[in-house]
């Protein structure tokens, strides 16, 4: 045997040896507790074989007993109450943020601890490796308030393209009643007329969520601040803001949108899809259409096929709400941050950088080795026969409790590989070449062919330059901007509605303007933009 073999059996058996005594060493130095509240998503995690399996593992990395005493919300019910608790300054040692959030108040006020001050070496080499990942992470102080939810790449780094929401359609329905899908915004118009002369009791489109991102979208504009590949600009003043209002409000008038959309949940909206209330999703989850589906196959065995979101005669190829999945991430889909009065930070910080950790992300994302997935000689991993040949893999996975299953959300749900959900990826209904073709969507050549980045969908504001305030700016950023997104949201609806006349658009602009220094803000984002570009 080699000598430098021989070593490493030794090492081996030695640490094999070892293994009683620092468990017994875990088990009496004295446990590091603290409190955790995260998002719900319906499963038992506390019981789960992989997040007892996260317990032991984080034991044994942090050499002491461990307990996380959890508050749990519903994710239906999470951002509300997350913001009553920052409001109230009753927040617990680690919070998941509401989406979004701007925690610059929160940092401003001391209420968060600021990582920068700690070493964190796995999240540091997630930055590393992430495009623009400093940016990302720091403010322009240099400081970390809130740490971001990390994911390792699932597609090609040039090929692939995955996007958050799409259109669905009840394939079905439009089949049984000889209407094409259609491919352009203005064919969904005329197939949701049809289908309101065949069922008058219905309204034809509906959405999600309450949002109509996919209309501003289509008619290549934002609501809110974006870039537009040379300055960031406010959507709202744009003429295609009110356009797409306009149309929103001709499908409300002509009562093609259900009324109720500002009120649907994510039961309500399946259910007006599946008893043939809704025909048209604008705004869909892109996995939901494929779950719809198979409720549907005990009743009226509709099937409810996804596209992207079609193409306009004013302005070509609609931009899609593309995720970035095609190299490491840094997304503030997920921001994590922590009381700035826990008891013992330092531990507390080692312990949340761990679950940046490679094997902490794997156990997480793919479960137990041999238990729920193998590697094989090229460390390529894949899931048991038992999850991976499930009519529902998602579903199958939650007997063990993986972060790639349904409803399960083991540890503190900070980082995954998100190739795990395309090899648990069950059958999606995509419509493309004219034909709904039976396929996982992540696994379809309608998105895994398309070249990365792809200009013809993905607008410019996706490759934004990344902006850091400081803590003051960002606050007064936010103080600007709060008051003007309630009244924004306010009047979206009286626009819709017809409650308040196009006639009074510029009053209303106006008023906006009144409402705070908007074009201070712009400013500072457009000072910033410069800032970060010159770092190039």
């Amino acid at each position: 045997m080699k000598p430098r073999n021989l070593t490493r059996l030794v090492a081996v058996l030695l640490a094999f040896l070892m293994l009683p005594a620092l468990g017994a060493l875990a088990q009496s130095a004295e446990p590091f507790e603290f409190s955790a509240t995260v998002i719900a998503w319906g499963g038992d995690d506390d019981a789960s074989m992989v997040q007892q399996e996260w317990l032991r593992l984080m034991e044994e990395k942090m050499g002491r007993p461990i307990k996380v005493n959890y508050t749990r919300i519903p994710s239906s019910e999470y951002d509300e109450r997350a913001r009553i608790m920052l409001n109230t300054d009753s927040m617990t040692d680690f919070m998941t943020t509401p989406l979004f959030h701007d925690v610059s108040r929160e940092a401003e006020a001391g209420m968060l601890l600021d990582f920068s001050q700690y070493d964190m070496p796995n999240y540091q080499k997630f930055i590393e490796q992430t495009p623009a990942g400093e940016s990302l992470a720091y403010n322009a102080e240099g400081k970390i308030y809130r740490l971001l939810e990390g994911a390792l790449p699932r597609f090609e780094a040039d090929k692939g393209m995955l996007p958050n929401n799409m259109m669905v359609f009840n394939a079905t329905v439009f089949e049984e009643n000889n209407i094409e899908i259609p491919t352009t915004l203005e064919g969904v118009v005329e197939a949701a007329r049809k289908l309101k002369e065949i069922y008058p009791d219905s309204f034809p489109i509906n959405t999600r969520w309450n949002n109509f991102n996919s209309v501003y979208l289509m008619h290549h504009v934002y609501n809110d601040i974006y870039w537009d590949g040379e300055v960031f600009r406010f959507g709202v003043f744009d003429e295609n803001y009110k356009k797409a209002l306009q149309f929103l409000n001709m499908l409300y008038t002509d009562k093609l949108l259900d009324p109720e959309y500002s009120l649907e949940t994510d039961d309500t909206v399946k259910s007006k899809l599946l008893n043939r209330k809704n025909f048209i999703g604008i705004n869909e989850w892109f996995t939901a259409p494929g779950d719809y589906t198979r409720a549907a196959r005990e009743s009226t065995g509709d099937v409810f096929a996804v596209t992207l979101y079609p193409d306009t005669k004013e302005f070509g190829k609609s931009w899609q709400s593309v995720q970035n999945v095609n190299s490491y991430d840094l997304s503030g889909w997920g921001q994590f941050i922590v009381d700035s009065n826990t008891k013992d930070p330092e531990t507390l910080v080692k312990f949340l950088d761990l679950q940046y950790a490679p094997d902490v992300i794997e156990l997480i994302t793919w479960g137990i080795k041999d238990v729920t997935y193998t590697v094989d000689e090229n460390g390529n991993r894949a899931f048991i026969d038992e999850i991976a040949k499930a009519d529902d893999p998602f579903t199958a996975g939650d007997k063990y409790g993986m972060r790639a299953s349904a409803k399960h959300r083991p540890g503190l749900q900070m980082a995954s590989d998100s190739s795990a959900y395309v090899a648990m990826a069950r059958q999606d209904y995509v419509y493309y070449d004219g034909k709904v073709h039976e396929e996982p969507l992540e696994k379809s050549p309608y998105l895994t062919e398309l070249p990365y980045p792809n200009p013809d969908y993905m607008p410019a504001n996706f490759d934004a330059p990344k902006i850091s305030f400081t803590v003051e700016q960002g606050a007064e950023a936010g103080q600007i901007l709060t008051p003007i997104a309630t009244y924004r949201d306010e009047m979206f609806a009286k626009f819709v509605k017809g409650e308040e006349s196009f006639d009074n658009w510029d009053a209303y602009i106006e008023n906006i303007r009144k409402m705070g220094d908007i074009d201070k803000v712009l400013t500072m984002y457009n000072d910033a933009a410069q800032a970060y570009l010159k770092q190039e």
